[in-house]
């Protein structure tokens, strides 16, 4: 070839569908002319020759999107259009086959150039001048007419550096196995390739992106229609190239690498997008999902010749992670009603109790907890980029909250909440204000972090409580005193600050031991409590005698919970020692 095919650049009928489904203003469409670029400037040549990595993607003679990372390539430029780029390879990579494979026609690739120390990038695409592979190198002419710099949402920082290692490929088929499922769940960083075939022909062009977020973004799932990758949107630059192409193409290929190990998965399937309710059905709270069904699967250890030196930072917009309504706890009870806010309390200077109103009974366990949708209390128009509070363009605004009190007919609950994040501070703004009553939407209840096994009260227990994680406890401790039988054995260890010993006025009939980080807590006269000045220590277990016997419960903060983990696990048998956690 003499010259690249210069492109309009025009967004085919894919994109402007995706875009039109999610509301992208018309301005936006006609943006994108203005930031691809059809040559490489100065900048771009200097940019992909420091970079000691390129993922890469082309179709194979099938039409299908395989994806690779060339590791610690040479790069040059011999001119404003050619990308010269060499490096070692696997003779096993599904990649390396498609891109020397004769083709009639214009071989399409795409790229993206990333760089994960600076959280830059630039995506290009164009056309394969020439394939050449010796069996152990594989050198590429690359003519690329599309240049386009991204944003750096969601990308993971770290520093790679060179390290030579031997690839062993392992073909999965059409499935995942248990080792391809290690790397789905420890994955925070993939690359996806996708195609567009144009009634022009000089319009059809591939397309390669990066999608990070946290570990375990992506999910994976089987039914009687095969294996499943399910790949949540985020809130991006809403061009929706990637998801475009699928729209018109409906194809995608996909690598995840696994940095630490050095091993990478492959895979290339059937892809469409399903948006609002087809979404949230696959995956519960999300509105725009890609479902991608495999039909070859290759696991390559040892594929990468690079290694991490130091951690790896996972990037502040980052929302939480999903999971599939496949992967929803069975303890979840999913509902629709309204929950009506009657009743505010300050229980300390951070902390305060509310309570809802609910038209029909709850039902749950003590020491259960309710899932919220708060979405209807805040603005969620688009923002591209926030730094000043980046975790807020993918917040649905979902919470789940451990309810502390139910009423005696139970058509009242109540949380007690501490004041921190968006929604805890919303809640808290309205015990200051007086407001026509607020109606939030109650999504369900759920929960086993309870007192009772099997509907048995439990004779011996130990409650380790940080902050505002007593929650549970004074549920249980409620239904405990209310039930009208003897209290059983229970000893409650609460690690708090200050006046938050408030929140355990009612537990006079257990064994409590107080240890307050600030030294303000007092004791009433008489109560049998003791409160130390300080916080709780691995030691301040030693000498409990119910350790050996009782079923442990815990919860507060992560870094709490971590610490006492690590404290009582060698201690007493793991099956006895109880977590709360809400990521879901």
């Amino acid at each position: 070839m003499t010259g690249s095919i210069r492109k309009s650049h025009r967004q085919h009928e894919g994109e402007l569908r995706i875009q039109v489904r999610r509301h992208t203003p018309p301005e936006q469409t006609e943006a994108i002319r203005g930031v691809i670029q059809d040559e490489m400037s100065r900048q771009h040549v200097v940019y992909y020759a420091r970079l000691p990595y390129l993922p890469l993607g082309v179709l194979d003679e099938s039409g299908r999107p395989w994806v690779t990372i060339l590791c610690n390539p040479e790069t040059t430029a011999p001119s404003t259009e050619l990308l010269v780029v060499r490096a070692r390879v696997n003779p096993d990579d599904p990649f390396v086959r498609a891109v020397c494979l004769p083709m009639p026609g214009a071989r399409l690739f795409a790229g993206v150039a990333i760089d994960f120390t600076t959280r830059s990038r630039v995506k290009l695409s164009g056309s394969v001048d020439a394939a050449t592979f010796d069996g152990r190198s594989l050198t590429l002419a690359l003519r690329a007419n599309e240049h386009m710099g991204n944003c750096p949402k969601y990308i993971t920082v770290r520093d790679l550096r060179p390290n030579v290692r031997t690839p062993s490929t392992t073909p999965l088929g059409t499935e995942l196995s248990s080792a391809a499922r290690d790397i789905l769940r420890r994955a925070s960083t993939i690359f996806i390739a996708t195609r567009h075939t144009d009634s022009d022909p000089s319009e059809s062009d591939m397309g390669l992106n990066h999608r990070g977020g946290p570990k375990g973004f992506l999910r994976s799932f089987d039914d009687e229609h095969g294996t499943h990758l399910v790949l949540p949107d985020y809130s991006g630059n809403r061009f929706y190239q990637s998801l475009g192409n699928v729209e018109t193409d409906p194809v995608m290929g996909v690598a995840i690498p696994d940095f630490t190990t050095g091993a990478m998965l492959q895979v290339t399937g059937r892809a469409r997008n399903l948006l609002d309710e087809d979404a949230s059905r696959i995956m519960p709270g999300a509105t725009l999902i890609t479902l991608i069904t495999i039909d070859e699967t290759l696991l390559t250890t040892g594929a990468l010749d690079l290694e991490i030196a130091g951690d790896e930072q996972l990037s502040p917009y980052n929302p939480k992670p999903r999971i599939l309504a496949s992967e929803t706890p069975s303890d979840r009870h999913p509902l629709a009603m309204k929950a009506t806010l009657v009743d505010v309390i300050e229980e300390s200077t951070l902390v305060s109790t509310f309570t809802f109103a609910l038209p029909r009974e709850a039902e749950l366990v003590p020491g259960g907890h309710a899932i919220f949708d708060f979405g209807s209390r805040f603005d969620r128009s688009y923002q591209h980029m926030n730094n000043l509070d980046p975790q807020s363009l993918n917040d649905d605004y979902v919470r789940t909250y451990t309810v502390s009190r139910v009423s005696p007919d139970r058509r009242q609950i109540s949380i007690t909440a501490k004041k921190a994040g968006v929604v805890s501070s919303y809640l808290h703004s309205l015990a200051n204000h007086r407001v026509p009553p607020i109606e939030i939407d109650l999504l369900g209840f759920g929960g086993t972090f309870t007192c009772l096994d099997e509907g048995r009260v439990l004779p011996h227990m130990l409650w380790v409580a940080g902050g505002v994680g007593i929650t549970p406890f004074l549920a249980m401790h409620r239904a405990l005193r209310d039930s009208g039988r003897p209290m059983p054995e229970v000893t409650l260890f609460y690690s708090c600050r200050g006046d938050e010993i408030a929140l355990i006025d009612g537990m006079t009939d257990i064994e409590v031991r107080v240890f307050d980080s600030t030294g303000k807590a007092q004791s009433a006269s008489g109560d049998g409590r003791r409160v130390y000045p300080r916080r709780l220590r691995a030691t301040d277990f030693d000498d409990l005698p119910t350790l050996d016997h009782a079923v442990v419960f815990v919860c507060g903060p992560d870094r709490f919970m971590a610490g006492v983990r690590a404290w009582l696990e060698p201690k007493i048998d793991p099956g006895r020692l109880r977590f709360e956690s809400f990521d879901f």
